[in-house]
């Protein structure tokens, strides 16, 4: 006689469901005192540029275009003094198997690229994790206060609404790497949570990472993560309640003080940014707000300067990616100013921007035209030239 399978199946599905709950109900639910009290934001800005710095730009590419390869989703971060790391995935297409997520490292002294090398694909992420991968998406690189550097990467069931978050951190800038680690940040079936943009650090050693959902409603939230023995803890906060609302770059404004600006995910033709604040290190946040800032329902990256102004580089545009240009606000974002057009080719794209700062240089980079990656150096200097010549 053939057996039921029914009651198998409710059984699987029950169990699924107390894997993920019990460390969601520990981490979250469980009654204790909250992690979020008394959070200050800890900045590092670099020193205002010196009145005899020259004005310096150049651009190149991390990687060589490669035939029936599409790159996409860039990342840049410090990876210890004069260096920095760039990640990004590449494959046959996006959300393909034969995706893989590359890393390379940028020496600031000679001003050349490593050769790109994989980072993680899905194999070697299955077998850290010790479950099914299908396939690996966008990943974000941040350096904490402690001297670790961070790499949050999405695995994919399917589509972008199924990602879900690991985790892999290096103490030697980025020439090792602990082995995957999967962030539990939902009980149901931990579905669905991405990243684009990196985090902002705290005073007391954690940091804040923003990430976003795009499962039946498409939402932005924030984690405070803590760096403990083993395991880091962490703790979720709801950034925004809008369905169009995603992909959030967090912008310290004080000492409790953020801004966050969002991806505008509604479509339709004329969205624009939008952008709302917390007063309390991202426990609470205002309702949303539209800037005056184009979006094409696309990536964008943001940056505090060191006199306080917010740097863009957006597609500025609101039906295609096929301009990035940098701007700029001195009034927390209330109204901008163009700086650079940094690319202008109607049917081509230039994408998802990655901005970052060392003690002397701004470095960006971004998708072109799904070929390569493109970085970008300028110093304050240069930034203060075009502010002050009103490009």
């Amino acid at each position: 006689m053939a057996l039921n399978s029914r009651p198998l199946k409710w059984f699987l599905a029950l169990m699924v469901v107390i894997l993920y709950g019990v460390p969601f109900y520990q981490a979250y639910v469980a009654p204790g005192e909250t992690r979020w009290a008394a959070l200050e934001i800890k900045e590092a800005l670099p020193a205002p540029a010196s009145l005899a710095e020259r004005p310096f730009f150049a651009a190149q590419f991390v990687n060589q275009a490669r035939p029936g390869v599409q790159c996409h989703v860039s990342a840049i971060a410090a990876a210890g003094e004069d260096r920095l790391i760039c990640t990004w995935y590449a494959g046959s297409r996006e959300g393909a198997a034969d995706v893989a997520i590359f890393s390379a490292f940028f020496e600031e002294k000679t001003g050349t690229w490593t050769e790109p090398r994989v980072l993680v694909d899905r194999q070697l992420s299955a077998a850290e994790l010790g479950r099914w991968v299908r396939k690996v998406g966008n990943a974000a690189v941040m350096n904490d206060s402690q001297g670790g550097l961070w790499l949050f990467y999405a695995t994919l069931l399917g589509g972008w609404s199924t990602a879900s978050l690991n985790y892999k951190v290096s103490r030697d800038g980025g020439q090792t790497w602990s082995a995957s680690r999967k962030l539990i940040l939902s009980p149901f079936f931990n579905l669905t949570a991405n990243v684009k943009n990196s985090g902002v650090n705290l005073r007391n050693g954690a940091f804040l990472l923003p990430v976003y959902h795009e499962f039946l409603r498409k939402f932005s939230q924030v984690l405070l993560l803590r760096a403990e023995e083993g395991e880091p803890r962490w703790e979720i906060r709801r950034m925004t309640d809008r369905r169009s609302a995603i992909q959030p770059a967090l912008i310290p404004q004080g000492r409790t003080d953020l801004a966050a600006f969002f991806r505008n995910a509604a479509g339709g033709g004329q969205s624009h940014i939008l952008k709302a604040e917390s007063p309390d290190a991202g426990r609470s946040w205002s309702e949303l707000t539209a800037t005056p800032l184009p979006n094409p329902d696309a990536g964008f990256d943001m940056i505090r300067l060191a006199d306080g102004a917010i740097l863009g580089a957006i597609n500025k545009t609101f039906h295609d990616r096929h301009n990035l240009t940098l701007v700029i606000s001195r009034d927390r974002g209330a109204t901008w100013k163009d700086l650079q057009v940094l690319e202008h080719n109607p049917g081509r794209e230039y994408s998802y921007p990655s901005l970052t700062r060392t003690s002397r240089y701004y470095h960006l980079t971004y998708t072109y035209e799904r070929k390569q990656i493109k970085h970008v150096v300028f110093n304050e200097a240069w930034l203060k030239g075009l502010d002050a010549h009103g490009h």
